[in-house]
C-alpha cells in the first residue's frame, strides 16, 4: 500500500510540474507579462496615457495653428512699420520741395530787388540789361521800354546806387508764382564822391516762372 501511495504522489506531482509548463508556454506565446516580474502600476498607466495625447494630431494642429497666427502678426506689423516708414519719406520729401520752392521765389525777388537798386552810372547801360535778364512779364516789357531814358538819366547823375535787402518774406505763392514783402535800403554817391543819406525802401515783388529760372514780373513800393 505504501508503494502505492508513494506513485499515486509522484504522479500527482509529475501532473503539477506539466500545468505549470504549459502555462508558461501559453504565456510566451501569448506576449502576457510575467506578472511577478513586469506589473504594470497605476503611475505608469498614467504617463501612457499622458504620451497617447501628446500624440494626438488635434494637439499638433493647435500648436501649428498658433505659430501661424504668430507669424502673420509678425509680418502684419512688419508692413505696417514699412508703410509708416513710406509715409514719413514722402511727407519729407514734400515738405523738402516745398521749402526749397519757397526760398527759390525768395531769392528771385532779392535778386531782382537789388539789381534794381544797384545802377552804376559808368556801366548803366549793363546794369539796365541785368535788370531785364532778371525779369519777365510785364514788369519785363515796361522796364525794357523805358530802359533808354532809364540809362540816359544815371548817366547824367554821374551818381553810383548801391541796393541792399534788409530782410525778405514770402506773403503768398500759388503754384510758380508768388509774392514776396521785402525791405530795402539804397545809398548813393555822386561824382564828387558825397555819400547821400540811405533810403529805406519797402517792396512788394511777384515773382513767376521763366523758363527754368524765377524772375520778377511786378514791382510795386508799398508805404
Amino acid at each position: 500500500m505504501a508503494e502505492l501511495a508513494e506513485a499515486e504522489a509522484a504522479e500527482a506531482e509529475a501532473r503539477a510540474e506539466a500545468a505549470r509548463a504549459k502555462a508558461t508556454a501559453a504565456r510566451l506565446r501569448g506576449g502576457e507579462p510575467d506578472i511577478e516580474g513586469d506589473e504594470v502600476t497605476d503611475d505608469d498607466a498614467d504617463d501612457d496615457a499622458e504620451d497617447d495625447g501628446e500624440l494626438d494630431p488635434r494637439g499638433w494642429w493647435a500648436r501649428i495653428g498658433a505659430v501661424t497666427v504668430a507669424v502673420v502678426a509678425t509680418v502684419i506689423v512688419a508692413i505696417g512699420s514699412l508703410v509708416v516708414t513710406g509715409l514719413m519719406v514722402v511727407s519729407h520729401e514734400k515738405v523738402t520741395a516745398q521749402k526749397q520752392h519757397q526760398a527759390e521765389l525768395v531769392e528771385a525777388a532779392r535778386r531782382g530787388v537789388i539789381a534794381l537798386l544797384s545802377i552804376d552810372y559808368n556801366r548803366a547801360k549793363t546794369d539796365v540789361q541785368h535788370v531785364i535778364d532778371l525779369s519777365t512779364g510785364t514788369f519785363k516789357d515796361d522796364f525794357t521800354r523805358g530802359a533808354d531814358d532809364f540809362v540816359k538819366t544815371a548817366e547824367q547823375s554821374k551818381a553810383v546806387t548801391v541796393g541792399t535787402v534788409k530782410s525778405a518774406a514770402l506773403e503768398k505763392e500759388n503754384g510758380d508764382t508768388g509774392v514776396v514783402l521785402l525791405a530795402a535800403s539804397s545809398t548813393v554817391t555822386n561824382s564828387s564822391g558825397a555819400h547821400q543819406d540811405p533810403r529805406a525802401w519797402r517792396m512788394s515783388v511777384t515773382v513767376a516762372r521763366d523758363g527754368a529760372q524765377y524772375k520778377m514780373s511786378n514791382v510795386e513800393f508799398v508805404p
